[in-house]
């Protein structure tokens, strides 16, 4: 369970949870798939972290 950062402010970041969940499972996939994290470490609140801090971003394409 995610703790840190909060859910809801992930969620306000995001716009909806759908959107949240999409952005951080697919770079939790990624961090998965690295041997560069860290020991005990949790891809999915890695990847959290990453977009609390800026690091991802959301890229909203139009059709």
């Amino acid at each position: 369970m995610i703790t840190k950062p909060p859910i809801d402010e992930l969620t306000v970041k995001a716009g909806d949870k759908y959107t949240l969940c999409c952005v951080v499972s697919k770079r939790a996939k990624e961090l998965n798939n690295d041997l560069d994290l860290p020991v005990g470490a949790k891809p999915i609140s890695v990847a959290a972290e990453e977009f609390d801090k800026g690091v991802l971003e959301i890229n909203r394409q139009v059709k």
